[in-house]
This record gives structure tokens, C-alpha cells and sequence, in this order.
């Protein structure tokens, strides 16, 4: 028996298939499509979260970098005042050490002026008496020259005194512009740190809105393309809809048409078969085939709430409630077109009849045909079970006309 691993295609893979099938036989159960269509609203569900939250981020993002500039700005001006006072207080300190270069050089020449004064009247103090003595006419004369030369030695040591007290103001003012410089240095080199610090964390939050924006632009397109696949398999299970209830009626015609009061075996099946689907009507089976097993009917074709999955999807055959490794019959003529392992139905056999017809045999627990072997109406083709989506030992038939399942009570 060959192994077949069966895919959930797309549906521009079912359409591949669909025309690689000579028989347009795609057994992939409604099941597989419904269970598509929620996985895929579930990524579009999740890359709406994610749109969301990346338009949160962008929000509080925008709203940081909005403060963070102002700080910034701030910041800026708070340095570029700092530097212009400092730059200031450098002129002024530059200022201030010329006017204390000028006062020293003004006060060491007088003070040598006073130097040799003084040196003078010291060394010579008696020839200059005498010769302020000698040259003096009269007594009152004399008095005169000694006061003067009082006077002048007074005036020095005066002009001396206020030469320092000059250059000790001048050394205060530079000393405070000094100790000025230092404090507005230090606020400089602050408001620097601060500065860059600011614009540290405006670079990360621009980083941080950069990939929010980078999030939501890939969040935008992924569910861009998970909405066209989501609308492409809403549009195949519609078509799938439009094509059984088309097979429906068209079986339910000809099985009226058909028929003329002859044997009608079948019927023990169609009664059961109108169990209420909730979609689709039963019609009179049409005689052609048999029954695979026999047994009760545990669920009918049409929709249901799927034992598994939980959710409403169209079963697309019916299934027979019996014992594990009950034979499966072939409920006609053919050839056996898959057996094996087959998504969702576990161990399966598909049987091709002619004419676009074929059946389905799933959920075996053993197969006694392989692929591309003739069997008669009635051959034991399997054996029950309970492989794949199943839930206890049953046999699931289906009936497929064109590729689309319709009801098996039409043709038991």
C-alpha cells in the first residue's frame, strides 16, 4: 500500500490539483478549508494586535521625543548662555590682567623713583643740608627748601600707597573673575554633559519609533496579504456551496427520473440519511450502490459542530457507527485511485467509478487495496477504525460527483 501525505492547499493549489486529478478528484474536506480560514483570520487577528500596538508605541513615542526636544532645546540654550558668559568673563579677566600689568609697571618706576630719593637723602643726607644751607639766602629760605623737600617725599610714598591700594583691587577683581571663570566652566562642562545626555536618549527613542513604524508598515502588509488569502478561501467554500448544491439537485433529478418502481436496496439508507442536516435535504437513494458497512448512522452529511474542531462545518459524507476491524465493502464497481494515509480521514481509500462519480472510505485501521487496483461492488477494501480527525471506531463515506461531496442517501 502507498503512503500518502495529504496537503491543505490554497486555492491556487487546488485548482493544480484539481487539474492534475483526471478524475477532478479532491477529497480535501471542508474541514481543512474552515480550519485554513480560522488560522489565517487568527494571523490577520494578530497583525491587527500588532498594528495596534506598534501605533501605541508610535504615539507615546512621539509625545517623548516631543518633550525630550524641549528639554533639548532648552539644554541648548542654556549652554549657549553659559558660553557666551564665560566668554565674557575671559575678556574681563584679559582686561583686567592688563590694567594690573600697567599698575605694576607704574608702581615699580615709582617706587625707584622713591628708591633713589630716598637712597640719596640717606647716603648724602648731610651734604644736601649743608647744601640746602649753604644755598639758601636766609633762614626763611631755607625752611622753605626743607619743606619742599618734605613735600616731594610725602607726595611719593602717597602716590606709591595708592598705586598698591590700586593693584590690590585690581588682583581682588581678577581673583573674583577667576574663581567666575572656574564656576562658569564647570556649569559649561555641565550643561554639556546634560546636552548629550538629552540627546543620547532622543537617538533611542528615535531608534525605538523607527522600528514601530518599521513594525506597523510589516504588520500593515502581512495583513494586506492574509486578507486576500482569507477572501480567496471564503471565495472557494462558496464556490464548493454553489457546486454541491448544483450536484445535489442534479442528483436528486436524475434519481427521480430514474425511477420506475424496480429494485431499490437502498433504500434501507436513505431513510436514515434525512436525518436533519441543517442544510442539506436528503433526496431517494438512487440503487446504484450499497452500503460499505452496516451500521447505524452516527452523523449525517451536512452541518454540524465539528466533535474536534468545535466550530459549525459541513461534513461532507456520513459517518457508520461499527467495531474496530469491520470489513469496508466497496459500494461499487472501480479503481482504487488513493489508499493510504490522507489528512483528516487517517487510512483511506478513494475509488474512482467513471462518470465524474467517486467515493471515499476514511478513519481505517487497516487497508487491503493499493492505489491503481480494480475492485468489484462489494469487495472488502479496509478494515474499521479509528485513524486521523476520529473520535471512536467508525466508517466515513463520502460520495463525490465532480469533486464536490454531496449527500451519500442519494446514491444507497
Amino acid at each position: 500500500m502507498m503512503s500518502i501525505q495529504y496537503k491543505k492547499p490554497l486555492a491556487a493549489a487546488l485548482t493544480v490539483l484539481y487539474l492534475l486529478n483526471p478524475c477532478g478528484l479532491i477529497f480535501a474536506e471542508d474541514e481543512d478549508l474552515q480550519d485554513q480560514l480560522s488560522t489565517v483570520q487568527g494571523q490577520m487577528a494578530e497583525q491587527a494586535q500588532k498594528k495596534s500596538e506598534a501605533e501605541a508605541v508610535i504615539g507615546n513615542v512621539f509625545e517623548k521625543l516631543r518633550v525630550i526636544q524641549e528639554n533639548l532645546d532648552a539644554a541648548n540654550a542654556q549652554y549657549k548662555s553659559i558660553s557666551q558668559e564665560l566668554t565674557e568673563t575671559e575678556r574681563q579677566i584679559t582686561r583686567t590682567q592688563a590694567e594690573l600689568e600697567r599698575a605694576e609697571t607704574h608702581l615699580r618706576s615709582r617706587e625707584k623713583v622713591l628708591s633713589r630719593r630716598i637712597r640719596d637723602i640717606y647716603m648724602h643726607g648731610q651734604l644736601n643740608y649743608l647744601d640746602v644751607v649753604v644755598g639758601a639766602k636766609d633762614f626763611n629760605d631755607f625752611a622753605n627748601r626743607v619743606e619742599l623737600l618734605r613735600r616731594i617725599v610725602s607726595s611719593d610714598l602717597e602716590l606709591i600707597s595708592s598705586i598698591k591700594d590700586e593693584r590690590d583691587q585690581i588682583n581682588q577683581t581678577k581673583q573674583a573673575l577667576e574663581e567666575q571663570r572656574e564656576t562658569q566652566a564647570k556649569l559649561k562642562e555641565e550643561a554639556a554633559a546634560k546636552k548629550e545626555e538629552i540627546a543620547k536618549h532622543k537617538a533611542e527613542q528615535q531608534a525605538i519609533l523607527e522600528k514601530a513604524q518599521t513594525d506597523k508598515a510589516t504588520a500593515e502588509e502581512a495583513y494586506a496579504e492574509l486578507e486576500a488569502s482569507s477572501n480567496q478561501i471564503a471565495q472557494m467554500l462558496r464556490d464548493r456551496e454553489a457546486a454541491r448544491q448544483a450536484a445535489a439537485a442534479a442528483a436528486a433529478a436524475a434519481a427521480s427520473s430514474g425511477e420506475s418502481g424496480s429494485d431499490s436496496s437502498g433504500d434501507s439508507g436513505s431513510s436514515s440519511g434525512g436525518d436533519d442536516s441543517g442544510y442539506y435535504q436528503p433526496v431517494s437513494g438512487s440503487g446504484q450502490m450499497i452500503w460499505p458497512v452496516n451500521g447505524v448512522i452516527t452523523s449525517p452529511f451536512g452541518y454540524r459542530e465539528h466533535p474536534i474542531f468545535g466550530r459549525q462545518i459541513l461534513h461532507s459524507g456520513i459517518d457508520i457507527g461499527v467495531d474496530y476491524g469491520t470489513p469496508v465493502h466497496a459500494a461499487d464497481g472501480g479503481v482504487v485511485v488513493e489508499a493510504g494515509w490522507i489528512s483528516g480521514y487517517g487510512y483511506a481509500v478513494v475509488i474512482d467509478h467513471g462518470n465524474g462519480t467517486s467515493t471515499l472510505y476514511g478513519h481505517n485501521e487497516s487497508l487491503a487495496v493499493s492505489s491503481g487496483q480494480s475492485v468489484s461492488q462489494g469487495q472488502v477494501i479496509a478494515y474499521a477504525g479509528s485513524t486521523g480527525n476520529s473520535t471512536g471506531p467508525h466508517v466515513h463515506f463520502e460520495v463525490r460527483v465532480g469533486g464536490e461531496p454531496v449527500d451519500p442517501n442519494s446514491y444507497l
